[in-house]
């Protein structure tokens, strides 16, 4: 990479950005339809890296980026967001990082793209995973942190599965850490709809005995008093590249959604932590092929839930 190039890179960095990376070793593609890759920076650290001109869209590299800070500024654990250069070298050095679509192959364009740090070892027994067992449920040390991200999730009208890695460490015991948040503010087209639990962890488990009307209130006193300045930090310093569409908009809807954040808390709720226990054979069948393992909710409603239903 030429000094010349390297400039005009950190010349476009928005003032938001915390740091100047650059790609020089491409690892491997990752799963997902956005076609990720992970590559090792100049900082000797690993990223995994999704692209502006990606299948899904440029937006979602705007919720990556706007999911990662918030989640991030109220205290909940994410991956380390920043943006990283590709350039036409790395590229042209690397036709496996190429997009595969049904037309044929085609090749990403140099320039900023969004890069999260890969928690974890990237390879070998400790390396972390996305699936979590009923029986190792209880080992996750952090565990009431999803309560906090499915209230952020509801905030941010959140269209796919909560994705999340565990970690590994000497002993049993694992942490959470939350990825992919490319579907959230309405996913990327931003078209906002109201999904009851459509954000849940698959692992339903995880949320035992984690819903307390103390801590709800806490959760969302939280987001109101950040998120507002998260905002309005990270909206003028948006890439270009990085979405289509109106950010003011979108801003607007974000803050609207945050004021009446308890309404829509108590209305997804409904549903979310209480949901029918009855379930037909094919569904139960479906959810046991999948290693999904639903696990009822109490039967007695929380004070927070019948203030609401006799309201």
């Amino acid at each position: 990479m030429g000094l010349v190039e390297f400039r005009s890179f950190e010349d476009k960095l928005h003032p938001c950005s915390n740091a100047i990376l650059s790609a020089n070793k491409y690892i491997r593609k990752m799963k997902g339809g956005s076609q990720s890759i992970l590559v090792r920076a100049n900082d000797g650290r690993h990223y995994v890296v999704k692209m502006t001109d990606n299948p899904i869209g440029p937006n979602l590299l705007a919720n990556e980026h706007l999911g990662s800070h918030v989640a991030k500024a109220v205290g909940l654990p994410v991956a380390e967001a920043k943006g990283i250069l590709l350039s036409d070298s790395f590229i042209d050095s690397h036709p496996d990082l190429w997009f595969e679509l049904p037309s044929g192959v085609r090749r990403p364009t140099k320039g900023m793209h969004f890069a999260s740090q890969f928690v974890g070892q990237t390879s070998g027994p400790d390396r972390p995973t996305e699936y979590i067992s009923p029986s190792r449920v209880s080992m996750i040390t952090n565990r009431e942190m999803f309560l906090g991200m499915y209230l952020l999730d509801v905030w941010a009208n959140h269209q796919d599965n909560r994705q999340a890695i565990f970690t590994r460490g000497s002993t049993k015991a694992q942490e959470v850490c939350f990825i992919d948040h490319g579907h959230m503010f309405g996913g990327p087209a931003w078209n906002f709809k109201e999904n009851p639990a459509s954000a849940l962890h698959l692992e339903r488990s995880v949320y035992n005995d984690l819903w307390q009307d103390e801590q709800v209130t806490s959760w969302i006193s939280r987001f109101q008093t950040i998120i507002p300045g998260v905002l309005s930090s990270i909206f003028p310093c948006m890439p270009d590249e990085w979405y289509t569409g109106d950010l003011n908009e979108l801003h607007r809807r974000l803050a609207d959604r945050l004021i009446c954040l308890p309404k829509l808390v108590n209305a997804d709720a409904e549903r979310t932590w209480h949901p029918s226990q009855q379930k037909t054979i094919d569904e139960t069948l479906r959810l046991s092929d999948f290693g999904i393992h639903h696990v009822g909710t109490p039967d007695t409603r929380s004070a927070f839930h019948r203030s609401r239903a006799t309201a």
